[in-house]
């Protein structure tokens, strides 16, 4: 029979008063912790035995070498914190139960923290436990081949990259059957017939976002998609690379939000085609190679080819107009 003391115990009953978190299932503390790196799910195993193998199970896995050394430490990078740290990434990958995981998170955007094979290794990791979200921020200084595994994850609804400007190399064979949303961000794009299946082989892809990338590789940026529904262009950054000579050209009838912010040089060309479900569109320039009468004529094309819009906002460094049609 179970004394009145064991009761609470159960319950997390303290004379202090009531820890009601403790009592909670294990699935509802690994959404409230969702959001701490790893390491800090690590240390609550020292509260009790409640807690002590929490971080086992915990289906999302942080791991940012900036929040952890350089804001919470204080101290400057070098060879002994970042071989530490990429021991406790090997340590947790290797220590945790083999279960599912929501999301990975890798961020280590300073050159030398991690090598190619490293990063291989824990992408590998994570395919084998079915990752859904992957999140990866780091810099080689070299060009990245995203791994097979990657492409061909059934479970992988949701892929950001930030590759630091490095190119990004694309497998033969992209499948990405379950993906749905899609964020690059400083990723220089180098072959076009691989990038234009990317788009259009992701049958279920419904966000896209191209932040900060380079297409000066490409001569065509072809999006063709019947599936997406959001779609956002954004360099703030100058970068003479950007776009180059390349065209970009969006096909997607389902498509509901276009953003298309560009401070940097714009593209060749910006052709739309069978935007039939376009609801916001918002055009941002604040920088151009091009004479105000090019860009004019650029933007005038754009806004030709989505009459039907309910939202159209255009801004310009020296004036901002914003239009309800």
């Amino acid at each position: 029979m179970e004394t009145s003391t064991s009761k609470a115990k159960i319950c997390g009953s303290t004379s202090k008063g009531i820890d009601r978190i403790s009592g909670l299932p294990d699935d509802v503390l690994h959404n409230i912790l969702s959001s701490l790196l790893i390491f800090d799910v690590v240390q609550l195993s020292l509260l009790s035995k409640r807690w002590k193998y929490i971080w086992t199970t915990m289906p999302y896995l942080h791991f940012d070498f900036d929040k952890f050394y350089l804001q919470r430490l204080k101290r400057l990078c070098d060879m002994e914190m970042t071989d530490k740290f990429k021991d406790f990434i090997n340590w947790v990958l290797i220590s945790q139960r083999a279960t599912n995981l929501v999301r990975f998170l890798l961020i280590g955007d300073i050159y030398g923290i991690f090598d190619k094979v490293d990063i291989l290794r824990w992408i590998h990791a994570t395919t084998r436990r079915n990752v859904q979200e992957l999140v990866l921020e780091f810099c080689l200084l070299e060009p990245f081949e995203l791994p097979y595994c990657v492409a061909t994850c059934e479970s992988l609804q949701v892929l950001k990259l930030n590759l630091s400007g490095d190119i990004l190399k694309l497998p033969n064979h992209l499948g990405f059957c379950q993906l749905k949303l899609l964020h690059l961000e400083n990723v220089a794009l180098s072959d076009q017939q691989l990038t234009i299946c990317l788009f259009s082989k992701c049958h279920l892809l419904e966000k896209l976002i191209l932040q900060e990338c380079s297409l000066g590789a490409l001569t065509l940026l072809d999006i063709a998609s019947t599936s997406l529904i959001y779609v956002t262009f954004g360099n703030v950054y100058y970068k003479v690379e950007s776009y180059g000579d390349c065209e970009v050209k969006l096909c997607c009838p389902n498509l509901k939000f276009f953003k298309y912010k560009q401070l940097a040089p714009m593209p060749k060309d910006i052709i739309f085609e069978n935007l039939f479900s376009i609801e916001d569109v918002r055009i941002v320039f604040t920088y151009s190679n091009r004479s105000l009468e090019e860009t004019g004529i650029l933007v005038h094309k754009m806004i030709k080819e989505v009459p039907s819009t309910s939202i159209l906002k255009l801004c310009e460094a020296s004036y901002s107009v914003n239009y309800s049609l």
